[in-house]
């Protein structure tokens, strides 16, 4: 039986890589230079990313592009190419703003007055609305759709303010010549002028295209798209496989806190009101509270303007690449949030990423940081919710890529960018091992930069124009992880749980944000996949399980939501009364949008479906688990995947804790420990309550389980670490070399045992590798020799009489030294590589911590 793996021990890998590669202009040697570095790297395809190119479809940027695309024939490589001159996509390299600015962005608006009546005949200017200029009346400016008014309430003992629903009223017919002139009943009234605008959004996108409109994007589409076609068509779906979107958006308000019902201009085209299922005067409800009915018009809105942003925007540049071959994909802003609102977002994850070929996320600045599933500071404006994107981010990719058929299983993450230069391969495995077990399975690293050292444009850089001395292991690393992301494409994801993504709920009133339940799940040992309504309804239920395309779910859990889509509890009862288990979380809907529930169907829905409370969640899905630990571990995450072979990630998420645990699992005829570094398969033994799991922090480990044997798996099982221990407490020579001198080590330290070099005066700032030298003896031959280096900083590479035993990048810094030993003396050498954040002091590099550097120790033979 065919199965991946025997693809991968054989070497035969597909490059899972599309690193940025930034363009600044630079000579041909550079560029041709940087090329053969990405290939040296082990990433065999980049992604150009146009940003900073002075020349940007001018004639310098052709002359580049022939020359990497020349490059990237020559060998073998892969082109992905970023679609605008300017960040965020939308731009359409200035066309919009000197050519077709009758496609720029529209917004809605509105402007309110409060008055006491009675007074007949009363007139009131709508220029200078709540002391504020709206630059005149000019209808070009400002663009009229309705005036309204209506009684507002207040509560004295909760502050909130609220207009009555009964008493509002269209009033436009009374508008004329910026004046409204209305008899205003006896009480308090506030009168609502709601209008189109081309002001008041996001400054730095103004002048961007209206994502709402087909022909706007085609703008875009003319632009860039068209161009890169009629130069280069033969090389389209061959070496070119893919235009990249970065970050488009509505940019109606800057920032991730833009959720439908503040103060903020709303994005618009003309004729959309044609298409709102509600009356016009029900717009100022998009804005003020109105006994509950906002809930259902925010909730219309949101969901008209989220289907025709993907079909106006994405479905356009979709179609456009899939006619001529290649792929259209990219990420929005999902930060902190922003993935179901406004402002940075799309106002829906699942929609914002329709009929792109691969779904798509970034992890940049911090984002996720190892052990800080908590708010912590960032770059990034406000810090990062350290929980939503510990538990939800790559969730929300991995989901989208296993629900929606156009993208056959691919997840793709942007990575690594805008860390600083302390951002080392020892934090970038950690990262890549944490998307990789929730489903991610292609990386776009902030990679290659060849602008003069050092660029403060999002470092690190991998090459760094030579200065990175951790760049001749990137290899080791882009190896290790390509063979992971291949052994986890093309196949099918198994998990127990479905979670519903709660972007209605949040639009319409109080909800509770995705990540709560995901982490309760996660933390113990219950996969999910996280479903959109889009996908939900249209599943079905096959022996008391969910299908959605290819996934198999046992339990529908429907995060809290005061306010719930009528057609999403309707299938939800219908899934529950054929079999589904449904549970809503802390408490059923109080009411329901887009429709009503008979009062028979609320007493139908808290019959069949569950409730309780989030902290209860894992004892309510306790007969999901697909794998029972001995003892709970709240950090170890699990990916189970079908792919010929039934294949099983772990990863131990925490800094300094130790897996160590039985794990109960289905039974199979052969069992196999993969380690994806030195790529071998090898025999995993089953104990008598189950196998064996035992990881460092920081490490990971697949299991494969087949019904026939894997023809190239080693015979032996794993060598683990044991036998007779000998602290190395020798003399050492300590020396040290820079990344230019590196391998020679001329410059030696002042020091005779092991010690981290910053501990010593003049070496506080070193950047580069240090080398440790000693000799040991060996009376007599073992059959196993061990060397476990303790603590280090962060990089090792271990020589045992001038032969490499073999790098480690991260934790566990325990070596194989079997066969490299012989009786009598052995030299040893120690080389341990740090990250230029070391040496470089930089804005973005503050917000990680500046580690030692070094061996800490203690450092232990085992015979």
């Amino acid at each position: 039986m065919y199965s991946k793996i025997n693809d991968i021990l054989n070497g035969k890998v597909e490059n899972s890589f599309y690193p940025f590669f930034w363009q600044h202009g630079e000579t041909e040697a550079v560029l041709r230079q940087y090329m053969e570095k990405i290939q040296e790297s082990g990433m065999k395809a980049v992604c150009i990313e146009a940003r900073p190119h002075p020349d940007f479809l001018g004639e310098k940027w052709w002359t580049d592009l022939d020359i990497i695309l020349d490059e990237a024939r020559k060998r073998d490589m892969k082109v992905w190419i970023l679609d605008d001159s300017h960040f965020p996509t939308g731009y359409a390299n200035g066309a919009i703003k000197e050519k077709y600015p009758e496609h720029r962005k529209w917004y809605l608006y509105m402007r309110c007055f409060d008055a006491a009546g009675p007074v007949k005949g009363a007139r009131i200017n709508i220029s200078y609305l709540a002391g504020r200029p709206w630059d005149g009346v000019s209808e070009d400016i400002n663009h009229v759709i309705g005036v309204y008014m209506a009684k507002r309430v207040s509560d004295r003992n909760t502050g909130k303010e609220e207009i009555m629903i009964d008493t509002l009223m269209d009033i436009t017919g009374g508008y004329k010549d910026g004046i409204i002139t209305i008899d205003i009943p006896e009480g308090g009234y506030r009168i609502f002028t709601v209008y189109y605008t081309r002001n008041g959004g996001e400054e730095s996108t103004a002048d961007y295209l209206n994502p709402l409109s087909a022909a706007a994007t085609e703008v875009l589409v003319k632009t860039v798209y068209e161009p890169h076609y009629e130069k280069y068509k033969e090389d389209f779906g061959k070496t070119i496989t893919g235009f990249f979107s970065d970050e488009p958006r509505f940019g109606n308000k800057k920032g991730f806190m833009a959720g439908i019902g503040q103060d903020m201009v709303l994005p618009w085209r003309l004729g959309i009101e044609n298409e709102l299922p509600f009356e016009m005067k029900y717009l100022p409800l998009l804005w003020v509270q109105g006994e509950g009915m906002e809930g259902e018009i925010r909730f219309q809105y949101m969901n008209l303007i989220t289907r025709l942003y993907h079909e106006n925007f994405t479905g356009v540049l979709a179609a456009w690449c899939h006619d001529r071959g290649v792929s259209y994909l990219g990420h929005n802003i999902e930060d902190n949030g922003a993935h179901a609102r406004l402002g940075y977002g799309t106002g829906h994850y699942f929609r914002g990423q329709t009929e792109q070929d691969f779904s798509g996320i970034d992890v940049i600045g911090t984002q996720i940081v190892p052990g800080m599933p908590y708010h912590h500071d960032s770059f990034s404006t406000g810090g990062c919710d350290g929980e939503f994107y510990h538990f939800a981010l790559a969730k929300l990719g991995a989901s989208a890529a296993h629900l929606d058929p156009v993208k056959k299983g691919r997840a793709m993450c942007e990575a690594f960018g805008a860390y600083g230069w302390n951002e080392g391969l020892k934090l970038m495995k950690w990262i890549t091992d944490h998307l990789l077990v929730r489903g991610i399975n292609y990386l776009v690293p902030h990679a290659f930069s060849p602008k003069e050292f050092p660029d403060w444009d999002c470092p690190p850089h991998f090459y760094a124009q030579g200065h990175n001395p951790q760049f001749r292991y990137f290899s080791i690393y882009s190896n290790y992880a390509n063979r992971l992301m291949n052994l986890f494409q093309n196949g099918v994801h198994k998990a127990p749980a479905a979670v519903l993504y709660p972007a209605e709920q949040e639009w319409a009133g109080n909800y509770m944000p995705v990540e709560k339940p995901v982490r309760e799940l996660l933390e113990n040992q219950i996969d999910c996949d996280i479903v959109s309504a889009d996908y939900l309804l249209d599943g079905v239920v096959e022996e008391n399980r969910l299908k959605i395309h290819k996934e198999y779910f046992k339990t529908l859990i429907i995060p809290y939501g005061e306010a719930i889509p009528v057609n999403v509890v309707r299938k939800a009862m219908e899934y529950a009364q054929s079999g589904l288990r449904v549970i809503f979380l802390q408490d059923y809907p109080s009411r329901t949008l887009g429709g009503e529930l008979t009062e028979e169907e609320w007493l139908m829905m808290k019959e069949v479906c569950l409730t309780g409370a989030v902290s209860d969640l894992a004892d309510l899905c306790k007969d999901l688990a697909e794998i029972r630990l001995k003892s709970p571990y709240r950090e170890l995450v699990y990916y189970h995947y079908e792919q010929g072979t039934e294949n099983w990630m772990f990863f131990n998420e925490h800094l300094s804790r130790t897996v160590d645990t039985t794990i109960e699992m289905p039974e199979a005829a052969y069992a196999y420990s993969y380690d994806a570094f030195s790529n071998t398969l090898y025999q995993l033994e089953k104990e008598e309550s189950g196998y064996r799991l035992k990881l460092a922090p920081y490490e990971s480990c697949v299991w494969i389980f087949s019904e026939d044997p894997i023809e190239d798996a080693n015979e032996s099982v794993k060598p683990m670490c044991h036998g007779k221990k000998q602290e190395l407490m020798a003399e050492w020579k300590v020396s040290f070399a820079d990344s230019f001198s590196y391998p020679d080590f001329k410059e030696t330290l002042p020091v005779r045992e092991v010690v981290t070099v910053n501990t010593i005066d003049g070496y506080e700032d070193k950047c580069g590798t240090v080398s440790y030298e000693t000799v040991f003896t060996v009376k007599e031959a073992p059959d196993e020799v061990f060397l476990d280096l303790g603590t280090v900083y962060e990089i090792a590479e271990v020589f045992v009489n001038n032969k490499s035993a073999g790098v480690k990048l991260c934790p566990p810094y325990v070596f194989d030294l079997t066969g490299l030993v012989k009786l009598g003396e052995n030299s040893l050498r120690v080389e341990v590589t740090n990250t230029l954040g070391t040496q470089i002091r930089d804005g973005l590099s503050q917000y990680l911590v500046i580690e030692p550097f070094g061996v800490e120790g203690p450092v232990i033979l085992y015979t």
